[in-house]
């Protein structure tokens, strides 16, 4: 579908224009500020003219095929308005209303479907229904229904917002502190969906970054593709993802299942893809402004050299970036000599700095000071306390008038100017700043959490990582079947993954003979697909030594499960080698229906209910990915050696999540999820073992 008609749209009509307040009149006022004013055409059969212009009975009536319809009617005559403009041959169209699906009412489906149905016929491009509009800086096109502040005369471009939330897109276009390039409510998005406005925005040259208000995704492979084109041109992704909560998880067979909710998979998305993640709307504009005024000068490094004017500022400084994660740089002697020529005598060289407010109103020290940063080469960006007050403030604009002669004096390395409260935002200084590349951004707190992310978009590299998509085909969840222990090891075996030695006996004689062959001791388990949890069953004997021990183990094995779980289906006893142990690690694999096998790691065994401690990562992965996953964990520190422990065969390890990350890719449209729990990780060069595995499939 071509969305040139809809966002850059050479002539529009306006449909049931009024000058009482709502959308008729916001759209009307909007079409008349725009630069295509002369070809914005106003339609309302009982006006003559509205703001000078002349008013049209009908579609019909316009003099010519405009490119989009701008619908500020009730939604009852949509679906009329709708086969009027095709009819008339208009390819595009907006509609405000409310009333369609969004109700959950069978009237409001109907409706919406019709509409749907029309787009179709006709070809055309819909945006909405229930949506405040669009705005378009870059063409000056103004179809917003709501009330905004913006001036299209601001040339600030290079943020295109998208969101499924009328709410959220005009807050922001109620600012005037924001790059906006596209402003785009996609209200239900059952036409034009969200991830083609997605597409759009991020292969759009004007657009630097993208800030996206997700609630979910309909179509999760060109979801994917999008963030995989951007993480590839390296274009800024800002989300912030509404429907947190643990509510979105499954109930699952496996621990993993039941550990890897729907948030977290779009975390582990996020992740591959580069995406900058926001946690408030706070956060979300203030990520999405940064990365705009940065122009692509990101940090090449995590480790930030921090400037404040106060002591107590500075206290708070060290306090956020610990407590937060922001990495501070460990400065050079030399530069705290350099640095020390600039400040007071009273004042320490350190990071984070006190630099005392004797600097205010002297440009040559503060360009001093952040030059001798720019010099350290473990300075990977500076950050300055820069308090830029509501009003013209001669203070703070001498201060930002140094901070932006500095980088025009060859300070190349990212500044950020950190005000102490939200709402400092005097436009003569921030603009200062922000034509010399120095985003202001808000208050302390949320510009720690927003410094975190960009310090981790600058050491993104999409060519570390494997962005193929694993997005399966669609299943009936309910048809699904568990595979035995043998016979999900069998297919781990095949597979390369390390399995201890096994059988299945079926009768006494099998038992004996089965002990004969295999090395001491071993583990007798119940052998049923229908078992998961075999403990709870009586269904495990462990270190048996000998043949007649194996027959009394595989005897009161059959008796405890025949009395505990009747109704079972039982295929014979599992007879292992009881592997040696080692570290117990979990890797599992639950097939997320939209965006297919997510990988989860962890400490195994009875502890990964316990603690939790897990990482889950999309499929499929490189070595790289593997290990960044298991250095997320808390329990890390015990693969590496710990108070004199021997390092573990970490390499070995990613080698399996690989293989495991590989398999799931391959085999996406037929399993649902796995456990291998646990995995026994030895000393280095030792290997890794699989002692236990359960394989789910889908059986439709």
């Amino acid at each position: 579908m071509n969305l040139e008609k809809l966002i850059k749209p050479k002539s529009i009509a306006v449909i049931g224009v009024t000058d009482k307040p709502g959308f008729g009149r916001g759209a009307a006022m909007g079409a008349v500020n725009s630069r295509i004013a002369d070809r914005a055409y106003f339609v309302h059969p009982k006006r003559d003219e509205l703001f000078g212009k002349k008013c049209y009975p009908s579609i019909t009536d316009l003099p010519e095929v405009v490119d989009c319809a701008v619908l500020c009617t009730a939604c009852a005559t949509v679906p009329g308005l709708m086969e009027e403009a095709g009819q008339k041959g208009i390819k595009a169209a907006v509609i405000y209303a409310s009333g369609f699906s969004e109700e959950g009412t069978e009237e409001g489906k109907e409706l919406e479907r019709q509409v749907k149905e029309i787009a179709a016929k006709y070809d055309m491009s819909v945006l909405g229904p229930n949506c405040m509009g669009m705005l378009n800086n870059i063409d000056k096109v103004n179809l917003w229904g709501g009330h905004t502040y913006w001036d299209l005369e601001d040339d600030a471009h290079g943020i295109a917002i998208v969101a499924q939330s009328g709410f959220v897109s005009a807050e922001i276009l109620n600012t005037d502190f924001f790059n906006v390039s596209y402003a785009i409510s996609s209200g239900n998005g059952n036409i034009v969906t969200l991830e083609e406005f997605l597409e759009f925005v991020v292969e759009d040259d004007k657009v630097s970054v993208v800030a996206l208000y997700l609630e979910g995704v309909r179509n999760s492979a060109r979801f994917v593709e999008a963030l995989r084109k951007a993480a590839e041109l390296k274009k800024p992704v800002v989300i912030l993802k509404a429907g947190r909560s643990a509510r979105g998880a499954l109930a699952a067979a496996s621990h993993t299942g039941s550990m890897a909710g729907s948030n977290k998979t779009f975390m582990s998305i996020f992740e591959k893809y580069g995406v900058l993640v926001a946690e408030t709307l706070e956060e979300f504009m203030c990520l999405a402004q940064t990365m705009s005024v940065l122009r692509g000068n990101f940090p090449a490094k995590k480790e930030y050299a921090v400037i404040s004017f106060s002591g107590g500022e500075s206290t708070l400084s060290a306090d956020l970036a610990e407590e937060i994660g922001v990495d501070l740089a460990e400065i050079s002697e030399e530069t705290k000599a350099e640095m020390q020529k600039y400040i007071p005598g009273f004042a320490v060289a350190k990071n984070p700095l006190d630099a005392t407010t004797n600097l205010f109103h002297d440009d040559d020290k503060t360009i001093g000071l952040l030059k001798a940063l720019q010099a350290d080469p473990a300075v990977a960006a500076i950050t300055v306390g820069t308090n830029v007050k509501k009003d013209s403030d001669a203070t703070t604009a001498e201060l930002c008038g140094a901070i932006a002669k500095a980088k025009r004096q060859g300070v190349t390395k990212p500044v950020f100017a950190i005000p102490s409260l939200e709402g400092y935002r005097c436009r003569e200084s921030r603009r200062i700043l922000e034509d010399a590349g120095v985003p202001l951004m808000s208050s302390m707190g949320t510009s720690f959490h927003c410094l975190k992310q960009i310090a981790a978009f600058g050491a993104y590299d999409a060519g570390e990582r494997t962005l193929l998509s694993s997005v399966p085909r669609v299943h009936d969840a309910h048809k699904t079947a568990a595979l035995s222990e043998s016979d999900s090891k069998d297919e781990m075996r095949n597979y390369g993954i390390p399995v201890p030695a096994q059988t299945v006996a079926r009768s006494e004689a099998e038992v004996r003979d089965a002990l004969e062959k295999m090395k001491k001791p071993v583990v007798l388990k119940i052998n049923s697909a229908e078992i998961l949890h075999k403990t709870d069953a009586g269904g495990v004997k462990l270190n048996i030594g000998d043949g007649e021990e194996a027959v009394e183990a595989y005897r009161e094995i059959l008796k405890n499960v025949s009395e505990r779980m009747p109704g079972a289906a039982v295929d014979g006893v599992l007879i292992q080698e009881m592997a040696p142990f080692g570290v117990e690690m979990i890797i599992g694999v639950t097939n997320d229906p939209q965006f297919g096998p997510m990988v989860l790691v962890g400490m195994g065994g009875v502890f990964v209910e316990v603690f939790k401690d897990a990482a889950l990562y999309p499929a499929p992965m490189n070595k790289k990915e593997a290990g960044d996953m298991l250095k997320k964990l808390k329990s890390y520190k015990m693969l590496t050696g710990f108070r004199g422990s021997e390092p573990c065969d970490v390499e070995a390890l990613t080698d399996m999540i690989v293989k495991i990350s590989d398999y799931a890719y391959e085999h996406r449209d037929e399993i649902k999820e796995m456990d291998l729990n646990p995995v026994f990780v030895y000393p280095e060069g030792q290997g890794v073992c699989a002692v236990d595995a359960l394989i789910v499939k889908y059986t439709d």
